[in-house]
């Protein structure tokens, strides 16, 4: 019980790292507000925790909006009483080239893998500073925050903001209780992965071809990933702040 009597917010969480990561935050003892823009999903998670002997509650949330994030951290703090942890996980892929990408397009990585973090951690933060244990934000960047990849070029300059706002934020407010770090996920085994192989012309040859493409030789998987962030959101980790944690089976030692 890493999280006992903690509360904790997670964006994106009806499928993939989000959804994975909120039911471990649960098993783990914390009380946890479900984001997310898919409706029935997002509660059927919530039920899923209630129905196993934990506290749940979901909140439709656009985190491009930012009265959205806003709204997520205050449902927190009135039903539990304070936040302790903010995972903001919620993102979207953009594989095109750059002169081939719209302005709404951009807009709207921009909007969701950007600025959204901004908004809810600049809510956040002082409701953290308020409180004697403070807190720890959480961004899920990607290893493209950290290695560059072709075709993806608005992606990556998303990716690559979040995680120099982890270590910024890490910087300005480790004398105030509150850890900052950025979740970097090599090629998961998610909803979002299976679509994009689906829509390619060989769906079968790609899914291979992002396995062979690990070190490792396969694909990391939701669970693992949500492991690392429980870690990294848990007291065991109380001495890490501003770092950026591939998981990603070795691909950015490469």
């Amino acid at each position: 019980m890493l999280l006992k009597e903690k509360t904790a917010v997670v964006t994106g969480a009806s499928t993939g790292i989000g959804r994975a990561s909120a039911l471990r935050f649960a098993q783990e003892g914390a009380r946890v507000v479900l984001a997310d823009i898919q409706d029935a999903e997002g509660a059927a998670v919530a039920s899923a925790i209630v129905q196993a002997g934990g506290t749940a509650c979901f909140i439709r949330t656009d985190v491009s909006r930012r009265t959205d994030n806003e709204r997520m951290i205050d449902l927190c703090v009135e039903r539990y009483g304070r936040l302790d942890i903010l995972f903001c996980n919620a993102g979207v892929n953009l594989p095109k080239l750059l002169p081939h990408s719209s302005d709404e397009e951009i807009d709207r990585v921009l909007e969701v893998n950007v600025k959204g973090p901004l908004y809810a951690a600049r809510h956040a933060i002082p409701i953290m500073s308020r409180q004697p244990e403070g807190g720890v934000i959480l961004f899920t960047a990607s290893k493209t925050g950290l290695v560059a990849q072709r075709d993806s070029p608005a992606y990556c300059a998303s990716k690559g903001a979040v995680v120099l706002l982890a270590k910024a934020l890490a910087l300005d407010y480790a004398t105030c209780g509150i850890r900052v770090n950025a979740l970097c996920p090599g090629i998961i085994d998610t909803p979002m992965l299976r679509r994009f192989a689906d829509a390619s012309p060989e769906p079968a040859a790609a899914w291979t071809e992002y396995s062979a493409a690990q070190p490792m030789g396969r694909l990391g998987t939701a669970e693992e990933c949500a492991a690392a962030a429980l870690w990294l959101v848990s007291p065991e980790a109380s001495f890490v702040t501003g770092i950026a944690l591939p998981v990603d089976g070795g691909f950015t030692a490469m």
